[in-house]
Formats: structure tokens, sequence, C-alpha cells
């Protein structure tokens, strides 16, 4: 009976771990359904294409990351995961598995909002941190002043930033070394001051 004859792709729906042989036709297929575990799935299985993995990205960015075979994908396409749109690369920066080489790109990225995004993210090296700190863009270097892990001599260039923003989130660390917190007791900002005064002891 018709009824009775089941495709499949029907069986692959149903389950979230996919056979290692998947053909990239059937994982193109599967990638359209609704269900999220599944697409998950197929943006961590070796066989997916790197054009799917793109699309796949700004949804499920942690599987594609996680996708054993992109190391191999990106030596035959370098750009892979680079070039996708601001959206998708937002939210692969922001997975805290987004690797090195990602991160790199991010830092040297043109647009202010994608280095902010990687400014947060906790594997940065101290040396990075500390040429964040003197990033053009206001926004980046509060990223970087509301990190809990910064070196005193960034943690004091912050404390002396140009921006009165900046100098306010590092003004609200509960950490701060007495020299940085008698620099911004006399800061030329009230509101810098203000929110000096009101940090949790």
């Amino acid at each position: 009976m018709a009824g009775d004859t089941e495709h499949p792709t029907d069986r692959l729906t149903r389950s979230a771990t996919l056979p290692p042989g998947t053909p990239a036709a059937t994982l193109q297929t599967l990638a359209r359904q609704e269900d999220a575990g599944l697409r998950a799935a197929v943006a961590q299985h070796p066989n997916t294409p790197p054009a799917l993995l793109e699309a796949l990205a700004a949804t499920e960015p942690g599987a594609v990351l996680s996708n054993p075979a992109l190391p191999l994908l990106r030596l035959a396409h370098p750009r892979l995961l680079l070039d996708t749109p601001r959206a998708t690369l937002l939210a692969l920066i922001g997975c805290p598995a987004a690797p090195d080489w990602l991160r790199r790109h991010a830092l040297s990225h043109p647009d202010a909002g994608v280095v902010a995004a990687v400014a947060s993210h906790p594997d940065l090296t101290p040396a990075q941190l500390a040429a964040l700190a003197r990033h053009p863009a206001w926004q980046v270097r509060s990223r970087v002043a509301a990190r809990p892990d910064l070196r005193d001599d960034t943690l004091r260039a912050l404390a002396a930033d140009r921006d009165y923003g900046v100098r306010m989130y590092v003004a609200a660390r509960p950490d701060l070394p007495p020299g940085v917190q008698a620099q911004l007791q006399q800061d030329a900002s009230v509101f810098v001051r203000q929110v000096l005064a009101r940090r949790a002891p």
C-alpha cells in the first residue's frame, strides 16, 4: 500500500543523529526542515557542502563550528565563513567555541560592531586586549573595560581614556586597584565620579 511506504528522509527527520554516509543531496533536503535539532545535525555532518554550512551558520553557529570536516573544508575554501552576512558573522563570533582564526578575522574587521562583539570573547590574549583598548571606536574600548580579566596596565590606560563613557565602565568595576580608584575620584566627568561612588564595595 502507498501509505506503508516510508521515504528514507522520513526516518532521518525523526532522529537528530544522521548516518555518516548521508549524501550531500539528502543533507540539502533535511536542512530545509523546520526541526532545529535536525538542522543542527546537518550543520555538524562532515558531508555537508560548504555553501550549505554558510547558510546554516546564521541559525546553527555552534553546530557549524563543531563540524569535524571544517578544518579540511577551510583548506579548500580559505574564505569559508569569513564573508558571510554581518548577522551570521556576529552569531559565529558569539559562540564560546569560536576558533582563533575566526577571532583574528573579527579583530581586524572594518565594522566596529563586529570588533566589539569579539572583544567580549573569553579567550582573547592580553596582547589582543591591550590592542583593543586602543581601538578608535569607544564601543570596542568599553567592551574591553567591562572585562574581568584585564592586566593592570590595560586597566590604567582605559581609566585615562579620552571618552568618559569608557571611563564609566572602568569606574563600575568592583576590582579597581587603589591607584586607579584614586585617579577616577579626580575624573573631570561628574558621571564617572557618580558611577565610582555608587559601585559595590
